[in-house]
């Protein structure tokens, strides 16, 4: 009976500490709220975690002092350990990581956030005003292919006008020329008109 007693005691005794090692590890969830300011979703599922290991825990609490067989004074002790732990020594953690946290959001981690969220508007505004640039730029190189593209065909189509001009110039002169040539023929000293010599016949 006495063994049997101090064997459970041994258990109690035991549940308590696995207690105080489930709230230190509770502190740690706490503190990565605290630091990363979850959401309720992110505590939820946290939360869920934590329960799963504390099953976990306490599954191989029992199995290692009571052979699997989960009794109360184990869960008694394992509640009791949390709670001197919850509200000793978390407690004073929790408020010493939770100024330490605002003390480093309100002095460190919010002015460089500010800092990167100008940088960031920064170039972003420096990328929209250079695509506005080359979108002007592209605009000013279609007008400008488009007008080199007019002129050219212009120039095209006044040579071909120039060629037609001259060659016409060249068969006026080549009409001129030979007009010439046969009056000259007609009023030189050999020429007798054909009626003429018929005449003489």
């Amino acid at each position: 009976m006495s063994s049997s007693l101090s064997v459970q005691f041994q258990g109690f005794v035991i549940s308590i500490l696995a207690g105080v090692l489930l709230g230190a590890f509770y502190d740690i969830f706490r503190i990565f709220r605290i630091v990363f300011r979850s959401e309720k979703r992110a505590v939820f599922f946290q939360d869920l975690f934590y329960m799963l290991c504390a099953a976990f825990v306490t599954f191989l609490l029992a199995l290692g002092v009571n052979y699997g067989d989960v009794r109360f004074y184990i869960l008694a002790g394992e509640i009791i350990g949390w709670c001197i732990y919850y509200l000793t020594v978390g407690m004073v953690t929790y408020q010493v990581f939770r100024f330490v946290t605002h003390i480093a959001h309100k002095f460190l981690i919010d002015p460089i956030k500010a800092l990167l969220f100008k940088f960031l508007h920064w170039i972003f505004r420096k990328l929209q005003l250079a695509g506005k640039k080359v979108k002007i730029v592209g605009l000013n190189q279609k007008k400008r292919l488009k007008q080199h593209r007019d002129i050219v065909y212009n120039h095209f189509i006044s040579k071909r006008k120039i060629r037609k001009h001259n060659a016409a110039k060249k068969r006026i002169r080549k009409r001129a020329a030979a007009a010439k040539k046969r009056q000259s023929l007609r009023s030189g000293a050999g020429y007798e008109n054909p009626k003429n010599k018929k005449a003489k016949r």
